[in-house]
Formats: structure tokens, sequence, C-alpha cells
């Protein structure tokens, strides 16, 4: 346990400085489109985490990555679109929690820098010696493109002429998005029970939640992006175009990392 604080210790200060260099890009980057100027500065800061990847021989230093650079990117957004309307608000604060949530659950099942995450492992030997180039685009700047994509809807509907949305799409928005936040905590509470209570690495979890869905935690994931996306045609209906966002990550689940769960499911079960 003292190992795991004390590697947790150097992943809080590796994002304090990918959070510096962010912060210097978005001060000093000569941009004026503060949509480009994001995501340059998201960049910046996923090639300082993918560094430290490297140094560490661990690409799970990225890991918290999806969850914790939304938080920071909508709140400068909000910032500076000078919104003031609760509805706005509110979105970020979902944000926040959904962010905080999925990060604590990362840092509760991680053990440590001997731990890295099995899909990442198996790139690692099926591409040997050209890992760290397919780490790179595979595993930091894949998501963290896809990310930056699902928050786009959030960013125009900060920057509409709609200052008092009362559409009651948005009341149904909301729902969604609390509904997704709780799904997904509901689904990682139970698996993290059922890990500790000594089931076989084999056994598949059907209880609760895992018997409705059989990924709930991915499910969760969707439904969540799909949720920023309704908020925001809820505020504009002509940002529908958008939609390109919770597409892309919906894609990403659905065709890559639900696959790969299958086959690594069907591995244990036969081995």
């Amino acid at each position: 346990m003292k190992q795991k604080v004390k590697d947790l210790l150097y992943i809080l200060a590796i994002y304090l400085i990918a959070l510096s260099a962010a912060v210097l890009t978005l001060k000093y980057a000569p941009i004026e489109d503060i949509l480009w100027k994001t995501a340059l500065a998201d960049g910046v800061a996923m090639i300082v985490v993918f560094i430290f990847s490297i140094i560490f021989k661990n690409s799970s230093v990225y890991d918290p990555f999806w969850s914790a650079a939304p938080v920071f990117i909508v709140i400068y957004w909000l910032f500076n679109s000078g919104q003031l309307d609760i509805y706005y608000k509110m979105i970020w604060a979902f944000i926040t929690i959904w962010g905080v949530r999925l990060t604590w659950n990362w840092i509760l099942r991680w053990d440590g820098f001997g731990d890295e995450d099995w899909r990442y492992r198996n790139i690692r030997k099926k591409t040997g010696k050209f890992y760290w180039p397919a780490s790179f685009f595979a595993i930091h700047l894949l998501p963290t493109t896809l990310v930056f994509l699902g928050l786009v809807p959030v960013f125009y509907m900060f920057n509409s002429n709609v200052v008092n949305p009362t559409s009651w799409f948005s009341v149904l928005a909301i729902l969604f998005i609390l509904g997704a936040i709780h799904l997904e905590k509901v689904a990682d509470d139970t698996l993290r029970q059922h890990i500790k209570s000594g089931h076989s690495k084999t056994e598949l979890l059907q209880k609760g939640v895992w018997a409705v869905f059989t990924y709930p935690n991915y499910a969760g994931e969707i439904f969540f992006w799909w949720g920023l996306y309704f908020a925001a045609i809820s505020v504009d209906l002509s940002l529908w175009w958008t939609v390109f966002g919770p597409v892309s990550i919906t894609l990403l689940i659905v065709f890559i990392s639900i696959p790969m769960m299958e086959k690594h499911q069907a591995n244990k079960t036969y081995k």
C-alpha cells in the first residue's frame, strides 16, 4: 500500500506538470480561436503524460487523462464564454462529478507502476520494438482526440446566443447525464465487490446492472457523451452537426473496446 501511495503521488506530480504545460500553452500560444487553442493545450498536456509513460515504462500513466482533462477544459470554456446561466454551470458540475468519480475508480483499481492495463500489455506483445510509437497513437493520441471531439458540443453550447435555455429537452438531457453517471458508479462498485469477494477470474459477473447490460460501464460511458450532446442541442438545435462527438466515442467503445474485452474474457475462460 505504501508503494501505491508513493506511485500515486508521482502520478499527481506528472499531471500537475501536464496541467502547467497546458496553462502556459493557453497563455502564450498565438492562436485566437479558443477551440483550437484548447485543442493544442490538450495535445501538449497529453505529450507530457506520454513522456512520463516512457520514463516509467507504463502506459497506464495515461489512464486518468480520459476523465481528468475534460474537467479543466470545460471550466476554461465556461470562464471564457461569460455564460452565467445556472444550466451551463450545471453541465460543468456534472462533467466534474463524472470525471472525479471515474478517476477515483481508477485510483482504487490501479496498483502502482507495476500494474499496467492488460490491453496495453497485449499491444506491447504485438508491436514489439514499435510499442512506443503504437502507444503514442493508439493509447494516448486517439483517446485524447475522441474525448476532445466529444466535448465539442459543449463548447458550442457555451458559445451559443441562447442565454436562458428553457426547452423540456434540457431536463431530459440532465436526466440522461445523471443516469449515465449513476449506471457507471453502480457497475464499477458491483465489479469491485465481485473481485474482492474472491470469485474466480474466469467467472463472469451476472448480477445487478451486469445482468441487464453485458458491459454496463461501457453503456454508461456512451450514455454520458450522448447526454452532453443532448444538452447542447437542447440549447440550440442548430448544433445538431456536432453529433460527430458522441458518435466517435460510441464507435470507439462498440468496435474497439468491447471486442477487445470479449476476446480477453474468452481467453480467460478457455485457458
